[in-house]
């Protein structure tokens, strides 16, 4: 006897094991032995390519759905890091405009060793940048 793939009972099964349900409780609520279910699942069984596809379509369907949540908060986002560089905190504001530099110019190339610290802390980068430009020639 071959098994119908799109039976009702076959669906909802895909669909438990899917959900994470285990065999015994799949059995329970379906009322097929435990054993005959992972036959269904196992390589090569009645239902190991359709929960191949339903797992495949349902992760598309959500990376979809995330990807169209992402698309509709950009502007929120985007908005958010902007208003961290309005932060007290002069590190958060330094972070948030390495993190709109990198996403609109693209990371530099040139990997820095950590553990050298071959550039000032950034705390002094910033006291040298907001120094004025007579305050710079007078440390010359």
């Amino acid at each position: 006897m071959s098994l119908d793939v799109n039976s009702l009972k076959c669906q909802q099964a895909i669909r438990l094991k899917y959900k994470g349900f285990k065999y015994k409780e799949i059995s329970k609520r379906l009322g097929v032995a435990v054993p005959t279910l992972k036959g269904w699942f196992m390589s090569g069984g009645a239902l190991y390519d359709a929960y191949k596809d339903f797992s495949q379509k349902m992760c598309s369907t959500i990376q979809d759905d995330a990807a169209d949540q992402i698309a509709k908060n950009v502007d929120v986002a985007a908005e958010m890091i902007v208003a961290l560089m309005g932060s007290e905190k002069d590190e958060v504001k330094f972070k948030a405009a390495v993190h709109i530099l990198d996403r609109c110019l693209g990371k530099p190339v040139q990997q820095i060793d950590e553990q050298v610290n071959v550039l000032p802390d950034y705390e002094t980068m910033l006291r040298m940048a907001r120094a004025k430009p007579d305050d710079k020639k007078d440390k010359k």
